[in-house]
């Protein structure tokens, strides 16, 4: 019934039911407690209609002044009570404090007054004594209404703190609207809640207190956002080592569930351990969190304490004798260390010179061990630490050798592990020699563990494998794409099969699968693009791939789209051709896209460029195919479901058709104009500058395609005028090389134009164009150079200094401790807004650009309501990167010259003495391009 209420809220309140505020204040101060408690139901329905809006916070804001005294002295009451009922009305209550506040704190509740209420209600809540069995309390308990209400009063103080009450974590956005709230917060209601959560975890630690796993890891978080501000960090300084020890700890350790987990469910296990997602808001993972943030976020004051509490427990282990051992801990103290492994690695790390020795003595060891979950854990931890390198090339085999028998353990776990931990392995040359021999076997064994456990992490493996060893493939790519295709066709068959029966119990099942579904279908598009120079062999993949693609447009299955379009583009590219099989495939893609595709348009354009680019003869033969394409390009413009994006997207079709089917597909080009011309000459029609760009370059190609079709077009419509007047107006928006060297070759191609040929209007107007060419020039070369600059940057070093991502491990003293109030600690919002710029700055460096940092900060935008310019594509690849503009424009000049005097006299007679100079520059420049070209054909 409640989410009947939810319902009708949405689409009557408050228009059509003003009134049902007043009948929640009647049922809150009912005397009966059903009444009551039906009050609170509704009320939190309510409160969820507007939870996650930042914008229409009134409702919200008047439920807080108006109904929160009445609601917290209800809680108040309740807690006192051990009645059922009493519970769920405190239950409720938090519940609608925590989602009142999801999205903004009202100014009602950052009253001291209320502070102080609400916090004295949820302090009283969360050290409620209840009483609990040792032997017989399990996670089942915490759906019992009291243990609901200490989470959602756990939850209301972690969301008021992390959100509102942090100084360091509050955004700079924030600082004014709450910047006295946390003050408030920190001074007199953090030393109380810090007391209440560390006595809850003396209390758990001891067996007097039992928390549920989602309180554990709540606590855990606060404890996480607690090191990070000065005032709570005083607090909770003295307690780390406790906190480490007892609590975080065992937390970390494998448990008598996880050991249930392995035995009744190894493929359940594996996903919640290899899949952070899988387990994310856990108490291990929280756990976690907060030793890493421990350890680095106060490192001066803990990373010493936690590793010599990691070493005595190794060591511990290491002298104990087989009986007296207690793996259990180990495998706790294995996996702090792999927690902790992102910094410890780091080439500056305190302990790095002792990381070989530690691994020989603490991990290896274990991969034999006679526990499966510690060979396991043996492996998780090598994998992370698998940079460091043996001084002994003999350890450095035998380790290898030892992870890869591992393969073959009994245990799915621990053969997950192993593919995990040989990823990284095969980037050592003689561990790679050392696979080639096996590489079928290993790539089976892959397979197998893909179709057991139906996750997405082992086809990444397969993935990386079938990349490094790109060269050993061709033998058997069929053999295991065919593989790959069985166990996508098994996967997405219980994927089909569920959808009807789609609900709450099957959803992360079913989103797993078609997560390894796509994991799948990633590695056969890697597959496919490594065997580039095998075209026999990729023709012989596309008989495997595309009944997968027919499959999945046919169905439907749009999560799958991409990675479908990604792999049929990959096939394309791979063979250089368009195939009869892949012909027969582009009606299916066809009606995906008038089932589905003008929104997936962004997601198909690689595949329809590929289908244009290597099957334009057979295009430019087929009338159907060419109404097809144009159909698609159409939609798209005309669609009121998409935006520019996808509007570049159809222009960028429209573009590849004109370039790569000069003189065969005359019939489309007046539909491309058209198009066109319907945003170009309607004033506020276009809203971006990319999008205005591309636009003017259906017209640009146009001209460069065929200029006499073309101005019979414009003229026929009488869009000349408006659309050149558009062109020159925009020149300065063309900043790519391709914009510049299309403007160029579009405005060319009408200069060569008779005379007597062109519009009147365009008559007058040719030397403004001539020079529109000139003002092109000017910038050309500098374009080029940031291009090759940018090429440079992206193919160049990964160890550049200036983006290295080594772990800070130089001072002495924390970098958090700075400061004397939240004014002085940078939040994140600033720490990225200095990294952007700085990374800006570096752009603009590698780039060439002018700029100095007062342009880069500016808020200007030079006049242009359009926004920035188009962004360099140095990947960007097209006919007209064949052609040299210099040697083109000197060409078309003296083809002019000869043939079309009275154009050429045109446009030169009017050129002032520095353009005159520019000319000519521009004339040496295309020599010197002819030479640099004859002498590359000499040597090749």
């Amino acid at each position: 019934l409640t989410e009947c209420l939810g319902i009708i809220l949405k689409h009557d309140f408050p228009e059509k039911w003003p009134q049902f505020t007043v009948h929640l204040k009647e049922l809150l101060h009912a005397q009966d407690a059903q009444r009551v408690y039906t009050g609170l139901l509704a009320l939190l329905e309510l409160i969820k209609r507007y939870r996650y809006s930042a914008t229409n916070r009134d409702v919200l804001n008047e439920i807080a002044k108006e109904l929160f005294p009445q609601v917290q002295k209800i809680a108040e009451q309740a807690i006192a009570s051990d009645d059922e009922l009493a519970m769920r009305m405190a239950w409720l209550s938090f519940k609608s404090y925590y989602n009142t506040i999801q999205s903004g704190l009202p100014v009602s509740l950052q009253e001291p007054a209320n502070l102080v209420a609400w916090g004295t209600s949820f302090i009283k809540m969360i050290e409620k004594p209840v009483a609990f069995d040792k032997d017989t309390i399990d996670e089942d308990s915490a759906k019992e209404p009291v243990w609901k209400a200490k989470k959602w009063a756990v939850r209301s103080v972690n969301r008021l703190y992390s959100r509102y009450g942090n100084p360091a974590l509050l955004p700079s956005s924030n600082a004014k609207k709450h910047g006295a709230f946390a003050k408030l917060f920190t001074a007199n209601f953090m030393p109380q809640i810090m007391r209440v959560y560390l006595q809850q975890i003396e209390g758990y630690t001891a067996g007097q207190v039992w928390m549920s796993l989602r309180i554990r890891g709540l606590v855990a978080q606060f404890l996480s956002d607690c090191i990070k501000e000065k005032s709570a960090w005083k607090l909770l300084k003295p307690h780390t080592e406790a906190i480490v020890a007892h609590f975080v700890f065992p937390q970390l350790c494998f448990t008598k569930a996880d050991q249930e987990l392995w035995e009744d469910n190894p493929v359940e296990y594996v996903q919640k351990r290899i899949d952070p997602l899988d387990d994310f808001g856990s108490a291990t993972v929280a756990a976690s969190n907060l030793l890493i943030d421990l350890a680095f976020d106060r490192k001066s004051a803990t990373l010493n304490t936690i590793l010599g509490f990691v070493n005595n427990v190794l060591t511990t282990y290491l002298q104990s004798t087989e009986e007296t051992r207690d793996p259990r801990a180990k495998d706790g103290a294995l996996n702090m260390m792999s927690a902790l492994c992102g910094a410890l690695i780091s080439r500056k790390s305190p302990i790095a010179s002792t990381l070989p020795e530690f691994l020989l003595t603490h991990v290896v060891p274990e991969f034999k061990s006679q526990y499966g979950f510690l060979r396991a854990r043996a492996l998780d931890t090598y994998c992370r630490y698998s940079s460091v390198e043996f001084p002994d090339k003999q350890i450095s085999r035998s380790v290898f050798e030892s992870v890869f028998n591992l393969l073959h353990d009994p245990e799915l776990p621990v053969r997950v592990h192993a593919a995990l931990a040989l990823q990284p392995m095969i980037e050592n040359d003689e561990n790679r020699d050392a696979l080639a021999i096996h590489l079928p076997q290993v790539m089976q064994v892959f397979l197998n563990l893909t179709n057991e456990i139906d996750s997405d992490t082992i086809t990444h493996v397969i993935e990386e494998f079938v990349e490094v060893f790109a060269d050993r493939m061709a033998p058997f790519a069929v053999e295991l794409a065919q593989q790959l295709r069985d166990t996508f066709m098994r996967v997405m068959g219980d994927v089909v099969s569920n959808q009807p029966e789609l609900n709450s119990s099957n959803i992360e099942d079913i989103s797993d699968k078609t997560m390894a579904a796509m994991g799948v279908l990633k590695t056969m598009g890697t597959l496919v693009l490594n065997l580039e120079n095998s075209p026999e062999v990729v023709y012989r993949l596309e008989e495997v791939v595309f009944p997968i693609a027919r499959f999945v447009l046919d169905q439907r299955v749009v999560d799958l789209y991409d990675e479908v379009f990604e792999i049929l583009d990959c096939c394309l590219f791979a063979v250089k051709a368009v195939s009869p099989n892949a012909w027969n495939l582009f009606g299916a893609i066809y009606a995906c896209f008038k089932n589905d595709g003008v929104d997936f348009i962004e997601e198909m354009l690689p595949l329809l460029d590929n289908y244009v680019t290597y099957g334009m003869d057979t295009v430019a033969t087929n009338s159907d195919l060419q109404e097809r394409l144009f159909d698609m390009i159409e939609s798209v413009m005309k669609s009121d479901r998409v935006g520019e994006n996808e509007c570049i997207c159809a222009c960028k079709l429209a573009e590849t058709i004109m370039l790569h089917g000069r003189g065969k597909v005359d019939g489309m080009i007046p539909g491309f104009i058209s198009l066109a011309a319907a945003y170009l000459l309607v004033g506020d029609a276009i809203k971006t500058t990319p999008f205005l760009v591309h636009a003017l370059e259906i017209v640009l190609n146009a001209l460069h395609y065929n200029p006499v079709i073309t101005l019979n077009v414009l003229e026929q419509y009488q869009w000349t005028e408006g659309i050149f007047t558009r062109l020159v107006q925009s020149t300065s928006k063309f900043s790519r090389v391709h914009d510049k060297k299309l403007l160029i070759f579009g405005l060319t191609a009408v200069l060569n134009i008779p005379a007597a040929q062109l519009p009147p209007s365009l008559q007058n107007g040719l030397p403004q164009l001539f020079e529109a060419v000139l003002h092109v020039f000017q910038s050309l070369g500098k374009a080029i150079e940031a291009r090759d600059a940018l090429e440079r940057m992206y193919e160049g070093d990964d160890d550049d200094e200036a983006f290295d991502n080594e772990f800070e491990w130089d001072g002495a003293e924390d970098e958090l401790d700075g400061g004397e109030d939240f004014e002085d600690v940078d939040d994140a919002d600033e720490m990225q807004s200095a990294f952007l710029k700085e990374l800006a700055g570096q752009a603009a460096k590698a780039l060439g650009s002018d700029e100095d940092e007062a342009d880069l900060n500016s808020d200007d935008d030079d006049d242009d309501d359009f926004g920035s310019p188009l962004d360099e594509e140095y990947t960007l690849e097209s006919p007209l990167d064949e052609i040299d503009a210099y040697i083109h424009l000197q060409d078309k000049l003296a083809e002019m010259q000869h043939a079309n005097a009275a154009v050429y006299d045109a446009i030169v007679q009017n050129l002032s003495q520095e353009n005159t100079q520019f000319v000519q520059s521009l004339m040496e420049e295309a020599n010197r391009q002819r030479e640099a070209l004859a002498a590359q054909q000499q040597q090749s």
